[in-house]
């Protein structure tokens, strides 16, 4: 059963700069964040990040409060911890900003879904006090054998950890200040982050590995003012840890995503962590995106994100979307910078939601791109080149797909019909050679492969249907349906 759990303390906490037109002045608020680490296979370590304004103060010389810190399971307590601090640094700093007094609470959590609540009451002045929740925050079981990580933690500032002390902000050689806003503005322009990388010796047998890092805006593009950087990192063991800083002074007021992956030599993702940061930078005028060169909008928009494999693959795609004398275009693309722009444009031309920044176009091709990789690879050809992707990525998801396993004296088949198209048409596909791929046999889409005798093709062997006058070729197609009737088949839709 589990117990609830009441402590007291006192400790002398930790006070940061910070622009006080954020909260009403007068006021006493309170923040908290919360991130969390591998403890062991069986936990995690949470740490819980809070700071406290202090509001106008009749005494400048010393703030004391009361604390009260709950986390629940399912609606019930599990943890309760009650202390107070004292703070005797002036709660106004000489630029006249209101000071944040702040503070770290550490707790080993088995995995599961949990509420946190924070209660802070002045002791000077009884009228003061604040809180803040955060609701449903899930703790998760660390995989032991694939590479994972851990939360991103913002910074106010990193660090070089000082051996001689101990401080509460500090782990694995670095002290960690942290930013329990996530936000930044003109005056605390830098994003620090700190982050930690587990098992890398289970996915890597190089010296090497790298992580890369992507800030995007509200609407999930890159920024042209803030590209996307790749560190190679050398392995010096299974764990690693990843800090780092950047600048928001480019950056115009909003909300970012700030998204991290472990990525191999073939920019392979092998793992992901993200958070929200949030940026009011009035020095920044947004610019114009039609003022922008080409290049600087490709670099505002999805293709920027591309991996260099992704990348090919979607180029050679684009050529089923395309005439012949395009296709000689996309061929003669020698490198890496003008297909980016390639595609931008096409894709920017061929938007069918023109007044968005996105190019949803675009982002529906990636999905039909990375479907056909995941779904129809077969030995070593990609599932974009398979017939399959081909179709997918042409024409979309179908409407129906009628499956067609194990049918005696007959090769697999399947067939896809789409109701949006001339009224409706079907594709065939199906087994033939003896390597398993589905290939598309017959279609009754204008300018696709026609082949009325499709069925011949997936005979197990000459004669081997049993079905009496089924010779190759036979042109009386109700044979075909007889078959399909003796066996107990589903007639395909839109099969004339």
């Amino acid at each position: 059963m589990k117990k609830n759990i009441i402590t007291f303390m006192f400790s002398v906490a930790f006070s940061l700069f910070f622009a006080g037109n954020l909260f009403c002045q007068n006021k006493l608020s309170v923040s908290m964040d919360i991130s969390q680490f591998r403890f062991n296979a069986d936990s995690s370590l949470v740490e819980v990040y809070y700071g406290i304004l202090p509001g106008e103060s009749n005494d400048s010389s010393v703030a004391s409060y009361a604390l009260s810190l709950s986390i629940t399971e399912n609606k019930t307590e599990i943890i309760k911890n009650i202390w107070k601090i004292q703070d005797q640094s002036s709660p106004v700093s000489e630029e006249g900003k209101q000071q944040m007094v702040l503070d770290v609470m550490r707790y080993i959590l088995a995995p599961g879904t949990y509420d946190f609540k924070l209660i802070v009451k002045s002791l000077i002045q009884s009228e003061k006090m604040d809180s803040m929740e955060i609701r449903k925050f899930v703790v998760r079981k660390f995989n032991t054998e694939k590479i994972s990580t851990s939360d991103i933690e913002l910074a106010q500032n990193i660090t070089p950890r000082n051996p001689n002390e101990k401080g509460a902000f500090d782990k694995n050689k670095f002290s960690v200040q942290p930013n329990v806003l996530s936000y930044y503005d003109a005056e605390n322009q830098n994003v620090y982050y700190y982050f930690e990388i587990y098992n890398l010796l289970k996915k890597f047998r190089g010296k090497f590995f790298s992580v890369k890092r992507t800030v995007l805006d509200g609407h999930g593009l890159p920024l042209y003012t803030l590209p996307s950087y790749v560190k190679k990192k050398r392995i010096r063991g299974n764990d690693d840890v990843e800090v780092g800083m950047f600048s928001i002074a480019n950056l115009p007021s909003g909300k970012y995503l700030l998204h991290f992956a472990v990525i191999d030599s073939n920019e392979k993702e092998m793992a992901a962590t993200n958070t929200n940061f949030y940026v009011h930078n009035q020095q920044f005028v947004v610019p114009d995106r039609e003022g922008l060169t080409l290049e600087q909008q490709m670099a505002s928009s999805e293709i920027a994100l591309l991996s260099q494999e992704l990348l090919d693959n979607i180029i050679n795609a684009t050529k089923y979307l395309v005439d012949v004398q395009e296709k000689k275009v996309v061929s003669s693309l020698d490198n890496e910078k003008a297909k980016r722009i390639y595609l931008y444009r096409y894709w920017k031309e061929h938007d069918d939601q023109p007044d968005t920044p996105a190019l949803e176009s675009f982002r529906e091709m990636i999905r039909r791109v990375q479907y056909s990789n995941s779904n129809f690879r077969h030995v070593k050809k990609a599932g974009w080149d398979s017939d399959r992707g081909r179709i997918l990525i042409t024409y979309g998801k179908p409407s129906e797909i009628q499956y067609y396993t194990n049918v005696p004296d007959f090769k697999e088949f399947q067939a896809w019909s789409y109701d949006n198209i001339e009224s409706g048409v079907v594709f065939i596909f199906g087994v033939i050679g003896g390597f398993g791929d589905l290939r598309l046999l017959h279609s009754t889409k204008t300018g696709e492969t026609n082949n009325i005798y499709w069925l011949d093709l997936l005979k197990v062997s000459e004669g081997g249907t049993g079905i009496s006058g089924m010779g190759h070729g036979s042109e009386q197609r109700q044979e075909v349906k007889d078959i399909f009737r003796s066996l107990n088949l589903e007639w395909p839709r839109y099969l004339k």
